[in-house]
């Protein structure tokens, strides 16, 4: 009998879901409260969330913040579910918000609730917040996720704070491509081409293998410089180690670009023929 209850109410949730329909939902969250089986099941609270928020939008925003207060705080699901879903629709603030009352509250962090509040601490422009993640992460171990270390280092870069963003990716005790293209991509927003050349050495050395996004930084470090020889040698790896250059649209808008830009205007219309550009319009 039991079990056919949650089966009835997790198909209610699904048909709400469907149908958009937040009155409904209000009806059964109160339900779950007044019986307490949002309290005995893990499920309902994750189900629950994410039927609210898969449809969030500011007029029910403080209903969502509300349930914060009724959720079983050693279940960290719902409330990254609440988090993820603030910042990805545009809720930077809200999402701030939710992960600031996950610590006060004792709701375990991980590396998604992590992720989640850089993105929109980056949003915010945030960047007493951001380097309070960071010292969190640091007193929590949580360093040790390159995943964080990558969030983090992200956030330092797009927030123009390239000698943080470079001092993160040193303190990351396992790296890899994802963060090292982070700075780097941070180097090319600052135009600092010689910086993230010297950056690309330092990525050889530590053994990380350049991936399209890589060449593709380098290329525009090439054009900032005007510096046509190591272009050319950059075109030269990208010949080698890319096989579907003709699908690349990105890689090929680098090169003609890195070759107009360095006043081979010739070469940079090659290119673009190459590319197919010139007979798609």
């Amino acid at each position: 009998m039991f079990i056919q209850k949650l089966d009835s109410i997790n198909g209610f949730l699904r048909h709400c879901f469907q149908t958009k329909n937040v009155r409904a939902i209000k009806k059964v969250h109160a339900h779950l409260l007044r019986t307490g089986l949002l309290f005995i099941s893990r499920s309902f609270e994750s189900k629950l969330i994410f039927t609210y928020t898969a449809f969030l939008h500011r007029n029910n925003s403080k209903t969502v913040t509300a349930l914060l207060k009724c959720i079983n705080p050693a279940n960290q699901l719902p409330f990254n579910m609440i988090l993820s879903d603030y910042s990805r629709n545009g809720f930077s603030f809200l999402a701030l918000q939710t992960f600031s009352f996950m610590h006060t509250n004792g709701v375990p962090l991980d590396t998604y609730s992590f992720c989640c509040s850089s993105v929109a601490s980056c949003s915010m422009k945030d960047v007493k917040f951001g380097a309070q993640i960071h010292s969190l992460v640091e007193k929590s171990g949580w360093l040790s996720s390159v995943f964080v270390g990558s969030a983090l280092v992200d956030l330092y870069a797009k927030l123009s704070l390239i000698n943080d963003a470079a001092k993160m990716f040193d303190e990351i005790p396992v790296k890899n491509i994802v963060c090292a293209n982070a700075l780097l991509s941070g180097y090319g927003e600052a135009n600092q081409w010689v910086e993230g050349l010297e950056f690309v050495r330092k990525m050889r050395a530590l053994n990380l293998k350049c991936d399209h996004f890589t060449l593709s930084a380098m290329l525009r470090a090439c054009a900032g410089l005007s510096a046509i020889e190591l272009g050319r040698q950059v075109h030269g790896s990208v010949i080698r180690m890319v096989s579907d250059l003709e699908d690349d649209v990105f890689l090929q808008s680098s090169l003609i670009e890195m070759y107009g830009k360095c006043g081979l205007v010739g070469k940079a219309w090659q290119v673009f023929n190459f590319s197919g550009f010139g007979y798609n319009g």
